[in-house]
């Protein structure tokens, strides 16, 4: 018997000496009041990774999510929610060429169109003038909320209808299939300046079945420039066409302009930047001017999308000590269809927050902010502003 434990323990030195595996949970809380409503989420986070330490490696993580919301005059409602997070297999077929399948994290190159978790493969191949990588996704089995994808006026009802936690069929995001490959290009001058240059094009057909349907596609390049240690400069242009279930055609364009740069004459290590974005496109014929897969909120009370939206934003981050840093942020924001229409400043947002890492694996968090309605024209002159404070921690195992 003592052999047998003997040679279970050898065994186990070996395995570990050729691959490695890890695990853990992560415990979070977060309140959220906003006006007149309030939210509290309980999440737990367990995952699972392995590395082979040679070609492949796996990645798994869940969500389980108790949240209850409610107005502060009246009841609230309680709800469960269970999700598949990042659930990822990577295979390195060499040391250029790699394969990730399962539940994949995704962005394009601007940040505008689509970005979060999504379930697919993704092909990448490392050439001596770049990076290639190429995609294949589906949204379908995604949880509705953490997607965010409303691209028709069904997807929005669905979106809207509550889960209710035994309902799985009030569960899932709008089904959306993607394709999209991309390019991406460091440069360097003789100068020593330094300069990537990425390119994208992505491809979404509606897989719904339901009578209002729209498929899209887009093109967007981005330049990031470094002239110099401390700054960063960076530019991006968008091109986007789609199409309905009333064979009309639409286009769409945007663009991003962006500068930081860090203050090294200061002994925080801080960082100011500005910021402006803008979309552009046909609002007949049913369309509603650019149309994003993933909506992604561009202030943090103003939560609107950048559908035919421009902002200007002033951030500033510094990091007071190694565990303590703050970000605050002013913007502004304008509709950018129906110009003819009286009326297209929605106002300005002003957000702060802090964050401290208590200890290694403790992290605390509060932010608070408003957005006021008085300093633009679209809305009513008696339209209140808007408030928001959050404020949570996470706890890892």
């Amino acid at each position: 018997m003592k052999r047998l434990l003997i040679l279970a323990f050898m065994l186990m030195i070996v395995c570990g000496s050729v691959f490695s595996v890890d695990f853990g949970l992560v415990l979070g809380q977060t309140a959220e009041a906003e006006s007149d409503f309030f939210t509290s989420e309980t999440g737990f986070n367990p995952w699972f990774s392995y590395d082979n330490g040679n070609s492949i490696s796996l990645y798994l993580s869940a969500f389980l999510t108790m949240r209850y919301s409610g107005e502060f005059s009246g009841e609230g409602s309680m709800v469960f929610i269970p999700e598949f997070s990042r659930f990822a297999f990577i295979y390195k077929i060499n040391e250029k060429i790699s394969l990730e399948a399962g539940r994949i994290e995704f962005a394009d190159v601007l940040g505008f169109t689509a970005s979060g978790l999504f379930d697919g493969i993704r092909f990448k191949m490392e050439l001596p003038p770049g990076s290639l990588s190429a995609a294949f996704l589906y949204t379908g089995l995604l949880y509705k909320e953490t997607a965010s994808i409303i691209m028709t006026g069904t997807d929005g009802i669905n979106y809207y209808t509550p889960f209710e936690g035994s309902n799985y069929g009030d569960y899932g995001a709008s089904r959306r299939a993607l394709a999209s490959g991309r390019w991406d290009m460091p440069v360097k001058f003789p100068a020593g300046d330094a300069c990537v240059l990425s390119a994208d094009v992505l491809m979404q057909i509606d897989v719904n079945n339901n009578d209002d349907f729209l498929h899209s596609q887009y093109a967007a390049a981005l330049m990031e420039f470094y002239p110099k240690d401390m700054i960063r400069i960076t530019g991006g242009l968008l091109f986007s066409a789609m199409q309905n279930d009333s064979g009309n055609f639409g286009t769409a364009f945007g663009f991003l302009a962006q500068c930081k740069m860090g203050f090294p004459f200061t002994k925080a290590s801080d960082l100011f930047g500005v910021t402006a974005k803008a979309t552009f496109g046909t609002t007949e014929n049913g369309f509603t001017s650019y149309m994003p897969v993933s909506g992604i909120p561009q202030g943090s009370v103003f939560e609107e999308t950048l559908s035919g939206l421009a902002y200007l934003s002033l951030d500033y981050n510094i990091r007071i000590i190694n565990s303590l840093f703050a970000e605050c942020a002013v913007r502004y924001f304008m509709r950018t269809y129906n110009m003819e229409d009286e009326g297209n400043l929605y106002g300005g947002e002003i957000w702060a927050s802090l964050g401290w890492r208590l200890l290694e694996d403790i992290f605390i968090f509060l932010g608070g902010g408003l957005f006021i309605p008085g300093m633009g024209n679209v809305y009513p002159e008696e339209t209140d502003v808007i408030w928001k404070v959050t404020a949570g921690f996470t706890l890892s195992f």
